[in-house]
């Protein structure tokens, strides 16, 4: 399984902005959790954290897609260097800002600096595959890759933080995140043999039109993932605390993570005959499939099964829609589609929290998880949707 993977790292220049991205990615798990580690801590109000967490979160997708033109026109460097040191300066900022007790708008501009800058790492790196081995099945693989490597980030990142931000001191996850991110983003800029070229204005010419149904609908997609991402995480830790259990959430939320990490592997070392439309919309029915015993789960460790499974469909369901946005997507504007997509799925995880949190208040875990298999059912009609009505006519080969 794994003789794929290896064989991409010996591609030139691969396995150093394969690791530089991940480290760059570090901050999306562990800046939200450590803002609102830190500022729960020294002003005792989780709603001003989580408002402050979620200012950096909506900031970021907002200007992913900006970023993402600007990559496709420019190139990756210069917006690396700039975006990750002005994302680490808003970041200390914002430290010393809660440390001297600043008012409450200091806090809300600083997260916005620090969020809407930061790099968008995990869109730049993909696109650098599709520019080191064009369209085909190597590249199916790397989209596999990148997807174990957020999971990656997504199990080792809020561990670190925690442990940092209570074991070391509160201000020290946040700083942490803040100097991964620049690290990586630095690494990442100066790996100049990978960095796709701008092409935007390449002989004088306009950007190619870009297939706006089919991206909505996509990131629609990337929405409803998000949402159920961000959804059966608060639900789980409801869940696990009713039971009396609380501690068992963390680790029941790694086994979710490791199916998804596990079946990213699987999914890119098989040889795919079928279309890629039709691989996002069985993965889309297998999603809502494995959620939809969550109602019935009455323990914890069933719980941890059935969320391994869910976990299983995950990763291949985003790659096959990083697949799709190759396969429809002109190549000069490959990188502002990728990040449409992730903004899609960034901004599905606050509403996914705060739809299941009240469903929690007004239903009980168990119904609650109604919420994340009505999401479930929502992404796999919207995936039909996209290949009947929304697949261009044209199709693209990255060269």
């Amino acid at each position: 399984m794994l003789k794929p993977y290896l064989h991409l790292m010996r591609r030139p220049g691969a396995g150093a902005f394969f690791s530089a991205g991940v480290l760059g990615r570090m901050p999306i798990s562990m800046t939200g959790l450590g803002v609102v580690i830190l500022i729960a801590r020294e002003s005792g109000s989780y709603g001003l954290a989580g408002a402050v967490s979620g200012v950096a979160v909506v900031a970021g997708a907002v200007t992913g897609p900006i970023q993402g033109r600007l990559v496709d026109r420019f190139g990756q460097r210069m917006l690396l260097i700039v975006g990750s040191v002005l994302c680490t300066v808003g970041l200390a900022g914002l430290l010393v800002a809660v440390r001297a007790d600043s008012p409450t708008w200091v806090l809300y501009a600083l997260a916005f600096v620090a969020g809407g800058t930061r790099p968008q790492v995990g869109s730049f790196v993909r696109a650098r595959w599709t520019h080191l081995l064009g369209r085909g099945r190597a590249l199916q693989t790397a989209f596999a890759l990148e997807a174990v490597g957020d999971e990656v980030v997504f199990i080792i990142g809020p561990v670190v933080v925690t442990f940092l931000a209570t074991e070391i001191s509160p201000y020290a996850g946040l700083a942490t995140a803040g100097v991964l991110g620049l690290l990586g983003g630095l690494w990442l800029a100066f790996l100049r043999g990978s960095d796709p070229p701008g092409r935007g204005k390449a002989n004088g010419k306009e950007q190619a039109p870009m297939p706006w149904v089919s991206i909505a609908l996509l990131s629609l997609i990337g929405l409803g993932l998000g949402a159920t991402l961000g959804g059966a995480e608060v639900i789980t830790v409801a869940f696990a605390t009713g039971k009396g259990q609380a501690s068992m959430a963390g680790v029941v939320l790694a086994i979710w993570a490791f199916g998804s990490l596990l079946a990213g592997l699987w999914y890119g070392s098989v040889h795919w005959r079928a279309p890629v439309e039709r691989r996002l919309l069985i993965g889309t029915i297998l999603l809502a499939i494995t959620l939809a015993p969550l109602p019935w789960v009455d323990s914890v460790w069933l719980l941890g099964v059935v969320l391994f499974c869910c976990g299983m469909t995950i990763a291949p369901t985003m790659v096959a829609v990083t697949a799709c946005v190759e396969e429809w997507v002109p190549p000069e504007r490959l990188t502002e589609a990728i990040t449409w997509t992730v903004t899609g799925i960034l901004l599905g995880v606050a509403p996914g929290n705060a739809a299941a949190g009240h469903a929690v208040d007004l239903w009980g875990p168990s119904d609650a998880y109604w919420v994340p298999v009505a999401v479930g059912i929502a992404c796999a009609f919207i995936a039909a949707a996209s290949i009947t009505f929304a697949r261009p006519k044209t199709t693209f080969a990255h060269n």
